[in-house]
Parts: structure tokens; sequence; C-alpha cells
């Protein structure tokens, strides 16, 4: 490292470089986009690979664990094969209420624009009725 004379005696000694400010207008901008390019598919395809392995795992533990109890009739292992479906049960329960909210979360992405033309909700004529029989005769063509 070169002597500079605006390097204090300390960096000098600790063979220290200057200190850069990092530029955080480009990190925050960085993390914004991601935020808004479909991070929360991405957390939905991470918790619910999770919990898939939790369930897949617990099921093939419950297998294990049940011969283990049935052989040695111990009631802690009976206890703890009881404990071992319990959460195997709540993890099912999870990945369901991971799925709804998904679609909660889908739903809401759904631009206002696309979602009023999919859905009417009121629908009014004004005209005579004869108009309005022309009108549906028109549209049957």
């Amino acid at each position: 490292m070169d002597n500079n004379d605006d390097e204090s005696p300390i960096d000098r000694a600790l063979n220290l470089g200057p200190i850069v400010p990092p530029d955080y207008s480009k990190s925050i901008s960085t993390i914004v986009n991601t935020a808004r390019n479909d991070s929360a598919k991405e957390d939905f395809t991470f918790a619910r690979a999770n919990v898939r392995e939790v369930i897949e795992n617990g099921t093939d533990a419950i297998a294990k664990l049940a011969t283990i109890a049935d052989q040695s009739q111990n009631p802690r292992a009976f206890e703890v094969l009881a404990k071992l479906m319990d959460t195997v049960t709540n993890a099912s329960k999870q990945l369901l209420d991971i799925q709804q909210q998904i679609r909660t979360i889908d739903k809401a992405d759904v631009p206002q624009d696309e979602e009023a033309k999919k859905h009417v909700t009121n629908n009014l004529f004004v005209g005579s009725t004869s108009e309005l029989q022309k009108m549906i005769e028109d549209m049957k063509k």
C-alpha cells in the first residue's frame, strides 16, 4: 500500500485501504424490484417444498417408529409416535393453508381491468323493451 498523506497512522499500521461507502440506492432498488417480481410465488414454492418434505420425512419416521413402539411396547414410544402423527397432520393442514393463501395472493395480483372484464357486477340497459329484443336478436345472428 502506498503511503498517502490522507491515511492515518492507524490505517498505515493495520495496512487498511480507504473506506468506500456502499451505494445503498442500487441495493434498495434491487430489493424492491426483486420483491415485485413474483416474490410471493417464490416464497410459496419454497414454503410448499419445505412442508412437503416435512410430511414425507414424517411419514417415513412414523412407519419406523410404529415398528419400534410395537416391538418395545414402551408407553413413551407410543407417546412419541402420537406426537409425530399430530405434527405430520398439522403439516398437512399447513400445506392446504399455503395453497389457499397463494390463491388469495394470485387473485389480488390480477389487475382490476382484467378482473372487471371477467365479471359483470351490475348490468343496466336503458331503453325500451322493443329495443332490447332487437338487440338480443342482433346478438343471436
